[in-house]
């Protein structure tokens, strides 16, 4: 059996995982077996709108916004949750289309957005050729003065409204429903819970923002329903991108399996957004933004 077993990946299919050969080494032996690994492809992001000052309103401005790494599937859900956390789009009817651009070879890793007329696009925000990778946002936005401009949504003021005994149970029951991790053990998930702990929607990527705007587009695709009272929570760390994500997207308690950056808790203390880390079944650290959850008196000593 030649080291030429390990076959060669073809990529060039729409879909979240590619099947492959591989050697495993244990106890003294080789094994040929098969396996499943997660798939990543670029995306590209093409903005179409019309330039509202112009004389002839029908001229339609063309500039790529972004490409990023991605895994193949709900590709609409996660370019509409993008452009709203970015800013770019305030609610699904702002898009007049979106679709794929069929001269791209493969057409599935190329899409174009057209923007409502009407819509007002920062142009200033656009100058910029913005490539993202699966591991990081958008690059060179990550300050809180950037938020701001964006002009967010507030957070609901509600208060006393989550249990801390439902948080323990939350990372739980996203790690049950993370099938594709189950299958490539390389797929990170986010997950919208409403008030009572109860799942919403989970979406998987190889990337942690990505996983989010698909969770967040599908929400602004299908569903008029606010989300005041409602939690996002996260499989990784938390960066401040994940943090303008869950404030663009009006989710008040952002909760998370690993650990906040320090800009991160900046951010939610500036957007008042209810920050939780490194939550499991029996506890979890919160960083700001207590007073959204139901009081426990303090039996524990102080340290």
């Amino acid at each position: 059996m030649s080291d030429d077993a390990q076959t060669v990946v073809d990529v060039n299919e729409n879909t979240p995982t590619t099947d492959i050969h591989k050697f495993t080494y244990s106890n003294g032996c080789r094994q040929l077996i098969n396996d499943s690994v997660i798939a990543e492809q670029p995306l590209q992001i093409t903005l179409l709108w019309e330039d509202n000052s112009a004389s002839n309103s029908n001229v339609l401005n063309s500039k790529v916004f972004s490409i990023t790494m991605r895994t193949p599937g709900d590709d609409e859900a996660l370019i509409i949750g993008l452009l709203q956390s970015e800013g770019i789009i305030r609610q699904h009817s702002d898009i007049h289309s979106i679709q794929l651009d069929a001269e791209q070879d493969p057409p599935f890793n190329s899409w174009e957005v057209r923007i409502a007329q009407g819509v007002e696009i920062l142009i200033a925000s656009l100058e910029r050729f913005q490539v993202t990778y699966s591991s990081c946002g958008l690059c060179g936005t990550t300050s809180l003065k950037s938020l701001e401009l964006r002009n967010p949504p507030t957070l609901s003021r509600h208060p006393r409204w989550l249990s801390p005994d439902v948080i323990t149970g939350l990372t739980t029951t996203m790690r049950d429903n993370q099938t594709l991790f189950r299958q490539t053990g390389s797929a990170h998930a986010a997950a919208l819970f409403d008030e009572q702990g109860q799942l919403v929607n989970i979406e998987e990527d190889i990337g942690r923002h990505n996983a989010v705007d698909k969770l967040t587009g599908n929400h602004f695709k299908s569903s008029h329903k606010d989300l005041l009272l409602s939690c996002l929570v996260v499989s990784g760390r938390v960066s401040f991108e994940i943090v303008q994500k869950s404030v663009m997207a009006g989710i008040p308690v952002l909760i998370a399996v690993g650990a906040p950056s320090d800009l991160a808790i900046l951010a939610a203390k500036r957007f008042d957004l209810t920050l939780i880390g490194f939550a499991n079944q029996t506890s979890f650290n919160l960083y700001h933004g207590e007073w959204r959850l139901h009081s426990l008196e303090d039996t524990c000593q102080k340290i």
